[in-house]
């Protein structure tokens, strides 16, 4: 009996295992067969699309069955057959070939667009969601996109990937590796910066006759297809007509790695250039901002700096003036950029101006800046000007001189030399500091009992009479026109110009009790109590706007134009 027991028990474990193994089997059968079935549903623009099942969670979009035009892809699909809800994570091989629609919404949820997806359509724009990692060969071939992004997620964008369509503007991910052939081929793109990321570009994936900028951002030149001939070569033959823009230091790499031919080749990050005969240095940070350094005179004695300048396919914001920069160059006229920082030694010594506005953007002119300029007579100073350097407006013609708020030192010599100046204007409650003593240790370097130094109502002890002032020795000195309202009211009140009338604004409720206008030299034009002043008795000109309300009082330079 044990052995038959035995016996028994052990072909019911045979028959138990061997039912448990094809019952595994079978399940896995239904399992591949699910993964590969196919199903229709809806987008979200009711057009009906076949999916095709590629893991336990995941579709593909198979195809286009019906609908119109404008595409919505979902980012997940319920499935009628098994009730299961999938996510879309792939747009699959020529899915939508020749459907002729003209938009498409593509799901936060794909990472990757397959073959020939879209190719064949007239879309004008596309978004490439972040997480796609591949576009691959002709994905978007013939279709009509115009601005282009391409996100940090995608590493590679397959041949002809974008062949054939109206792209103007491109933006390349940093996360780009490779691009295939003629993955651009024949769009009109002019300017073209690769990331550092990207380490091959294919035969032909920039040919178009409109592209005149490349910037390469790698410091290792990517492998380029350089072939004679189109499309073999990756720019082909109009490299001649595209200026190159390479990191510092990479030139001999470049060349060795055959990007030559190239119309001019610019290491971006150094260097000096000329544009209309002026001279820029290359800021060594941030890169994109620049220094005057030089003056061609062939270009006149009229200047106008420009704020921004554009070489080797960069564009720099122009921020300094360097040292000597346009010293004796004989200039009777120059316009300062609304960029503009920093103005240098020796910047504008010797020249013929006659008169010099500093922009708002100005905070600190340097030693000499605009020394013997014997014709400078009119002077606007910048209302965020901090430091005026020794002598930097010594031997000019100025008579009156107004020092904005901002300005906390004057050197030695600054104004002075040549005996002209009779009216200082100090818009600042706190004096700034200046040079005193005989001669060149002064900052007006001439009798003082000569200038009227005009000061904010309140500061006479301050600027004049308590211990340790340093604007002492004027004569006279009045607390006038000139003098600082409260910092709060003056930044309600606003003043805007227009033909014959300045309008007066003040947006806190405080009332104008009276304005009252007058010449940079101090002298009082006018005087009234309306919000309206009319100004078509003015000569063209700059002028200061007294107004005081019932919470106090606020100066503006006003100009009449």
């Amino acid at each position: 009996m044990k052995n038959f027991t035995s016996f028994h028990e052990h072909l019911n474990n045979s028959c138990y295992v061997s039912k448990k193994q094809l019952l595994i089997l079978i399940a896995l059968c239904l399992s591949v067969l699910g993964y590969s079935q196919t199903f229709q549903e809806l987008d979200n623009n009711n057009n009906t699309l076949e999916f095709n099942i590629i893991s336990a969670t995941e579709v593909e979009v198979k195809d286009y069955i019906s609908g119109g035009t404008d595409i919505d892809i979902p980012s997940t699909v319920d499935n009628p057959n098994d009730g299961i809800t999938y996510n879309i994570t792939s747009i699959g091989v020529l899915a939508f070939l020749n459907n002729a629609l003209t938009s498409v919404v593509l799901p936060n949820s794909i990472s990757s667009i397959n073959t020939g997806a879209f190719q064949g359509n007239s879309l004008t724009s596309i978004t490439i969601p972040d997480g796609v990692t591949l576009i691959a060969n002709n994905a978007f071939f013939n279709n009509q996109i115009a601005n282009l992004i391409i996100p940090n997620s995608v590493t590679n964008i397959g041949n002809n990937a974008f062949q054939g369509n109206s792209i103007q503007n491109l933006s390349l991910g940093n996360g780009l590796t490779t691009i295939g052939n003629n993955a651009f081929l024949n769009n009109p793109i002019p300017n073209l910066t690769i990331p550092s990321s990207v380490t091959s570009i294919g035969s032909g994936a920039f040919i178009s006759p409109t592209l005149a900028c490349v910037i390469s951002e790698s410091t290792t030149p990517p492998t380029i297809n350089t072939a004679p001939g189109s499309p073999a070569d990756t720019f082909s033959s109009i490299r001649g007509n595209i200026d190159l823009s390479i990191p510092s230091g990479t030139a001999n790499d470049y060349a060795t790695a055959s990007w030559t031919g190239f119309n001019s080749v610019s290491e971006g990050l150094t260097g000096t250039f000329v544009v209309d005969n002026i001279e820029y240095q290359i800021n060594p940070s941030p890169f994109n901002e620049v220094t005057v350094t030089d003056y061609n005179t062939a270009g006149g004695t009229v200047v106008n700096i420009p704020e921004t300048v554009t070489s080797a396919c960069t564009t720099f914001t122009v921020t300094d003036i360097g040292n000597s920069a346009f010293q004796n160059k004989g200039l009777t006229a120059l316009t300062l950029p609304n960029t503009l920082e920093y103005i240098g030694v020796n910047a504008f010594f010797i020249n013929n101006l006659t008169s010099v506005t500093i922009p708002d953007s100005v905070i600190t002119i340097d030693d000499i800046a605009f020394a013997q300029n014997n014709n400078l007579t009119n002077l606007v100073l910048g209302s965020n000007l901090v430091s005026l350097g020794g002598a930097s407006f010594r031997f000019t013609a100025l008579t009156t001189v107004t020092i904005p708020a901002s300005v906390t030192n004057i050197g030695v010599v600054a104004f002075g030399g040549l005996s002209t100046i009779t009216d200082v204007f100090c818009e600042g409650s706190v004096p700034p500091t200046i040079g005193v003593g005989a001669g060149n240790a002064d900052t007006f370097n001439d009798p003082r009992g000569n200038i009227h130094l005009h000061i904010p109502a309140g500061t006479m002890g301050a600027y004049v009479t308590d211990p340790g002032a340093l604007w002492t020795g004027f004569n006279p000195v009045s607390e006038d026109a000139l003098s600082i309202a409260d910092f709060e009211l003056e930044n309600t009140v606003k003043v805007i110009t227009s033909e014959g009338v300045i309008n007066v604004i003040a947006n806190n409720n405080a009332e104008l009790q009276q304005f009252e206008v007058y010449e940079l030299t101090g002298k009082r034009l006018a005087t009234g109590q309306t919000n309206q002043i009319k100004t078509n008795g003015f000569a063209k000109g700059i002028y200061i706007l007294k107004l005081d309300f019932d919470k106090g009082t606020v100066v503006k330079k006003v100009v009449v134009n």
